[in-house]
């Protein structure tokens, strides 16, 4: 298969997954389509469904050792006002070089490139390692009943991989420019503040919530959290939420809610987050809702990753930087099973957003990388 038709076949792939109309937890028969279109190949697939959310395990058996896994989801992002797009967010248009529709980056896009990549090896009948796609329709949305019970089904068969490329968009300005190797953890705290509610004119007969507040608040803001490690930008806090008042302009609150999201590496740990944000809430009436969302991992440099930055460059001449940056991704629920994890899409810079769209010819690039690692892995 040459370059040309491997980019017809990562852009037919990729228009085909994003019609389906997919919005989280929706699957809208994407993993049907990926199931029917591998089987010919020898994937076999396990459904591992969860309360409304779509999950599929694709297995081919391989003809050398090791298994490698690629982790992705088809459900993505609301489209906001579907009026504001150039396209249809789900026609899947292409125009002057450029893919346009929800879930081209984020991340139908990848998906099919890790399918063209396996269909042209497939057709050489090159020697391949075990594979395994790991997809699930629950990554945009709770991640509760997602790739979660994907690994816990794998464990409870001893059939983990040995290594995964999650296929996140990763990339900035080009790609392959950027890899994740790890995330920050995630806690987040619902805050609830309790006073009195009163007249403003009699504020003896009332205790005003937002007061109450203010000051654990203001020293939350204050904490120093420490320094940037182990290739991790710093611990983070920010009071994403803040809430407070009846909308009368003469009654004192009662009640004020705030919300922390912190975002926290590997020099801190749960445990230190939640002792530092009670002190700071001492001697105030206040009720405090902790909940651990992610859990922070990092995949060490070592083989694994020298392997996928060494079919970057191969591909593209990069030198690619090994990165711990963005948000949370399904990644941590196979790293906390022990699994080395490396984040490689396509680039970012349209994710989420209206409008949302890839240059064809990164499918091009991507399948290529796709298919240097899946020839050169090794366990």
């Amino acid at each position: 298969m040459n370059n040309k038709e491997q980019v017809s076949c990562a852009l037919h792939l990729a228009i085909a997954l994003i019609k389906r109309e997919s919005p989280t937890p929706e699957d809208a028969g994407c993993q049907d389509y990926i199931g029917r279109t591998l089987a010919p190949l020898g994937f076999v697939r396990t459904s591992v469904n969860r309360n409304g959310v779509t999950n599929s395990i694709y297995t081919r058996q391989g003809e050398k050792a090791g298994v490698l896994a690629f982790a992705g989801h088809t459900d993505v992002v609301p489209t906001g006002p579907v009026e504001a797009w150039d396209y249809p967010p789900f026609d899947a248009v292409v125009k002057d070089g450029v893919l346009h529709g929800r879930g081209a980056q984020d991340m139908k896009g990848g998906i099919a490139c890790w399918m063209a990549a396996v269909m042209q090896l497939c057709a050489t009948f090159e020697p391949l390692p075990t594979l395994q796609l790991l997809i699930t329709s629950d990554e945009e949305g709770d991640s509760t009943d997602g790739t979660v019970r994907i690994v816990e089904h794998l464990q409870a068969q001893d059939q983990l991989p040995d290594a995964v490329i999650v296929g996140e968009p990763s990339s900035s300005k080009q790609v392959g420019d950027v890899i994740r190797r790890g995330r920050r953890g995630v806690v987040q705290v619902a805050m609830s503040f309790h006073g009195q509610q009163g007249h403003s004119a009699y504020p003896d007969n009332a205790d005003n919530a937002i007061h109450q507040a203010m000051r654990p608040l203001a020293d939350i803001v204050e904490i120093d959290w420490g320094e940037a490690v182990d290739g991790f930008p710093a611990t983070s806090c920010q009071i994403t939420n803040l809430n407070a008042g009846t909308g009368a302009s003469n009654v004192i609150p009662g009640v004020a809610e705030a919300f922390l999201d912190i975002r926290y590496n590997p020099s801190i740990s749960f445990e230190d987050i939640r002792s530092r944000i009670q002190q700071c809430c001492q001697g105030v009436n206040v009720s405090l809702d902790f909940r651990h969302e992610a859990q922070v991992f990092s995949t060490p440099n070592g083989q694994f990753l020298d392997m996928v930055c060494a079919a970057i460059k191969d591909v593209t001449g990069l030198h690619t930087v090994r990165d711990t940056g963005g948000g949370t991704s399904d990644g941590r629920f196979l790293a906390a099973a022990g699994v080395p994890v490396a984040e490689l899409g396509l680039t970012n810079n349209t994710i989420h957003q209206v409008n949302e769209q890839v240059a064809v010819h990164e499918l091009d690039t991507l399948t290529d990388i796709y298919t240097q690692i899946i020839t050169t892995f090794e366990a």
